[in-house]
């Protein structure tokens, strides 16, 4: 193959793609169109180092200028795709020029979604620049009001607190981060914040903001200096949708990656897919370095299905939180040292599907690797020594 391939969308999932299609020995023209200016970039250390001041871009970025001008890839900045004509395999950027491609993978991404008030003191966290403009907001005794108690928002609270800011939290759910995780670990992350000092306050909805506080729906005011808002994320799915491609909550893809258009393909947070019979997204570092480096396979015609098990981690205060797979009704609990656990998650025939642990620290992140192995296995697990901690998960790896 030696046609021009395109990469619209420029950050973690696009620029993995297009690095993964030059190390597998693709040599024709490619291109990588991003919205921003910078070069594509990791995500995760915005609401952390980017935040505390203590890592740069550069130590975000997956590769610098140099290396992309070496590899021949085309990085348009600041012309961003404005329209996709799928029949005649084109693109228009805004500049109004039309590009011809053999294959297209789509890795745009979301924006933050916002209030809809727009106010001076009010900031969003999901680009480098944002992460700047907040960072210059958080010095020592500055009164920080969090909209939205998921890993965005705590892990800016988690920053922040570590920066010398007063902090309140506010849900609007019964509990934290809800949608991603199962009670045991949300009561045990709502009880290190409260413990760090940051004001958490559940089951609360946001009426206003004002120059020097929030008003609630139920008559309470929170005074605060700014706002921080972690309320989720809108995928960027309008190019496709205006182009003709099936979309739901994301841009729909087959097993393969593959879009409706055979030569189209999807990656990372705007990615919807099956997993378990059921359309998702799963906005995750490891989900768009596995797709990115995926769909840059099948853009070069390998026809791989997808089947990596999904996961995250989130970093709160000194304390680390892994997972692995899925929840599940049925779960069972392993006390970990120093206050941590691992909860397992069994289908009916206790086949795990899923864990998660919390822990000072790195210090689950190897259970979470051996669970992920278990998953994987698919066998039928005693739930006495799941929750014995003598009994190791090697040991259960092996019989």
């Amino acid at each position: 193959m030696n046609q021009t391939l395109i990469i619209v969308g420029a950050g973690h999932a696009g620029g993995r793609a297009a690095l993964t299609l030059r190390e597998e020995g693709y040599s024709g023209r490619l291109i990588l169109i991003g919205d921003e200016a910078h070069l594509p970039y990791e995500r995760p250390p915005l609401s952390k180092g980017v935040l505390q001041g203590s890592t740069d871009l550069a130590e975000c970025s997956l590769c610098d200028s140099a290396r992309l001008a070496a590899l021949g890839i085309e990085h348009i900045a600041g012309n961003p795709a404005s329209r996709l004509d799928p029949q005649h395999h084109r693109l228009q950027l805004a500049d109004g020029q039309w590009l011809t491609y053999a294959g297209l993978l789509l890795a745009t991404g979301g924006r933050a979604r916002r209030l809809p008030q727009e106010q001076a003191n009010v900031f969003y966290l999901r680009t480098h620049d944002e992460a700047l403009a907040l960072r210059n907001e958080l010095k020592p005794g500055a009164r920080l009001v969090v909209v939205g108690g998921g890993f965005i928002g705590l892990e800016v609270a988690a920053t922040a607190r570590g920066l010398g800011c007063e902090v309140t939290v506010l849900e609007a759910g019964p509990r934290l981060a809800a949608r991603a995780l199962p009670p045991m670990i949300s009561e045990a992350l709502l009880a290190l914040h409260r413990q760090q000092g940051v004001d958490v306050h559940l089951n609360v909805a946001l009426e206003c903001v004002h120059a020097d506080a929030v008003q609630l729906v139920d008559g309470q005011r929170v005074p605060c200096d700014l706002v921080a808002v972690g309320i989720g994320m809108q995928p960027n799915i309008e190019l496709a949708a205006a182009g003709g491609l099936e979309v739901g909550q994301g841009i729909r893809v087959d097993a393969c990656l593959r879009t409706s258009a055979p030569d189209i393909y999807a990656a990372g947070d705007v990615c919807e897919f099956r997993l378990g019979g059921v359309y998702q997204r799963q906005e995750t570092w490891r989900n768009a370095e596995a797709q990115g480096r995926h769909a840059a396979l099948n853009l070069l015609g390998k026809e791989l299905p997808f089947e990596r098990v999904p996961g995250f981690w989130s970093d709160q205060f000194d304390w680390g939180l892994h997972s692995v797979g899925a929840m599940t009704a049925r779960s069972v609990s392993r006390a970990l040292p120093d206050g941590g656990l691992l909860l397992f998650c069994l289908d009916t025939n206790a086949r795990l599907q899923g864990a998660f642990g919390w822990a000072p620290g790195n210090r689950a992140a190897r259970d979470i690797k051996l669970c992920e192995r278990l998953i994987t296995a698919s066998i039928a697990l005693d739930v006495a020594s799941l929750a014995d901690a003598d009994t190791s998960l090697k040991h259960l790896l092996r019989g």
